[in-house]
């Protein structure tokens, strides 16, 4: 059953064989559901841990039945055969891969290396491993393959935190890739090698970005003998409308303060006023990454580049809003009442404010105490304490996010967004949002479909609960306010006593 490629994009990647490293992430399962959705690719090789008493092949099941691929399920899930499952593993030599299947992978002609670790606060060994290890043996096994056409690494917007405006560019890394690799082997005690982290990452406020730098470095010394294109997406959030309108992909990261924010557990967050949200859009991402495959691939046709070809994507000229103006409309719209989950504690709704002491006051008083009062009930009962963990991590993850939540990075935006938007339109490979004449009106759109999308597929809800949920969610509204009244009662009647105690 082949179906004429209709356009270049789909004839560029018509019955093309494809290794995805990091396949599991949010960026790789984005990938693979939009290549068999909308190209008509041969097969997807995506490279699988083995972990926790699951195999490769277990872990396939499991990433078939991802949420991201409800459309492709539903339209043509005999697609989802195409994938096959690779084990191995990107910190060890060769990727970990057995020779016999390196041999039915020898059709590959694009690879995309999506591993990494995302966690900020990772020790450096490991960071050192995943981020910059992974990338060398992604490139040498790259090498290995007779058919390659580009091999694409996605980097990060943020990969060079220290400028203030981050253009579509190679920028020489501060610090030797191969002096970094040779410090896991070479430093053994932990401690050492973490006191030698902090002199060794100014000016980067994570080993994240710090290593991400680094592998950037690694792959600029592989332009003459591999056609590499670096691709930075700034943060990875929910979808405009591809596979559906607001789709959510993962409760890591942002997505997860959405769901706490919505569940009533997060109530304040740190961060400074005039802070963008430098988004992007999960499906605009995809699609831009699988253009700049192609553009990537027409360089290298005329011999390697004088420079490596770099590839932006950041909403910092298109979305004018900061993220508090975001917070606040989604506030007075009340968009948490109307997508209310079955799953909230509390009320939600939050409080941002760029004041330390006024944020920890409040993480105190609306987070700590009433997760330790409801955790003690859920004790009493004989049920398990939940929330405090969930208030910690929250907090935490807030804290390892903060230089990204008081800074502001100024970029040209979409490389090539123009070009971008003409040869896609009408495709599957469309850039309409860049287009869209309300930009407000979508963003607090693509705001209500989110929480949408994190009620059914992120937390499973039955859209049917809908209207129950909101019924509740009134009743303790309703009860709160009471509660409210009856302690301000208490208060005021304390302070008339004690006046009346002092008076005679």
């Amino acid at each position: 059953m082949h179906h004429p490629p209709s356009g270049e994009m789909e004839e560029f990647f018509e019955d093309s064989e494809i290794f995805v490293t990091g396949g599991s992430g949010v960026v790789g399962k984005a990938l693979v559901e939009k290549l068999l959705r909308s190209c008509n690719v041969r097969r997807i090789y995506v490279l699988l841990r083995p972990r926790k008493q699951l195999t490769a092949e277990q872990r396939l099941v499991r990433l078939r039945q991802a949420t991201v691929f409800h459309v492709l399920a539903a339209q043509k899930p005999e697609e989802l055969d195409k994938i096959v499952a690779v084990p191995g593993d990107v910190s060890l030599p060769g990727l970990g891969i057995d020779p016999s299947m390196i041999q039915r992978m020898k059709g590959v002609s694009l690879v995309y290396h999506c591993a990494a670790t995302v966690r900020f606060d990772e020790p450096l060994r490991e960071a050192l491993r995943l981020n910059v290890g992974g990338t060398l043996e992604a490139l040498k096994f790259a090498e290995t393959l007779p058919q390659l056409r580009a091999f694409v690494h996605v980097s990060t917007f943020y990969s060079n935190p220290y400028l203030t405006r981050v253009e579509p560019k190679y920028y020489s890394s501060p610090m030797d890739w191969r002096l970094c690799l040779r410090l896991i082997d070479d430093v053994a005690d932990d401690g050492m090698l973490n006191a030698l982290t902090r002199k060794l990452i100014v000016g980067f406020p994570n080993t994240y970005t710090f290593t991400k730098n680094l592998a950037e470095s690694l792959v600029n010394d592989y332009r003459h003998r591999l056609p590499v294109i670096v691709y930075r997406p700034s943060i990875v959030l929910f979808a405009v409308d591809d596979p559906s309108p607001g789709f959510s992909p993962s409760l890591m990261g942002a997505m997860g303060l959405f769901a706490l924010v919505g569940a009533g557990i997060l109530k304040t967050v740190y961060l400074g006023k005039d802070i963008r949200l430098d988004i992007t859009p999960q499906d605009i991402g995809i699609k831009s990454m699988l253009c700049y495959t192609k553009m990537g691939y027409e360089i290298y046709r005329q011999g390697p580049p004088a420079d490596l070809p770099v590839y932006l994507s950041s909403s910092c000229t298109h979305v004018p809003h900061t993220f508090t103006q975001i917070a606040e409309q989604m506030d007075t719209l009340d968009l948490w009442r109307d997508v209310a989950f079955e799953k909230n504690l509390m009320i939600p709704g939050c409080h941002y404010t760029d004041r330390r002491w006024a944020y920890q006051f409040l993480v105190f008083t609306k987070q700590i105490l009433p997760a330790l009062i409801l955790d003690l009930l859920l004790r009493i009962f004989g049920r398990k304490p939940v929330l405090m963990s969930a208030v910690r991590k929250a907090y935490q993850t807030l804290e390892v996010m903060q230089p990204f939540m008081f800074n502001n990075w100024d970029s040209p935006g979409v490389t090539d967004m123009e070009s971008l938007s003409k040869q896609s339109e009408g495709s599957a490979f469309n850039l309409d949002a860049f287009n869209h004449p309300d930009i407000h009106g979508l963003v607090i759109q693509s705001c209500r479909n989110m929480l949408y999308s994190i009620r059914t597929h992120l937390l499973r809800e039955d859209p049917k609960t809908l209207g129950r949920s909101k019924r509740i969610l009134r009743i303790k509204e309703f009860l709160y306010r009471l509660l409210r009244l009856f302690l301000l009662y208490k208060l005021i009647l304390w302070l008339w006593r004690s006046y009346l105690a002092h008076l005679f």
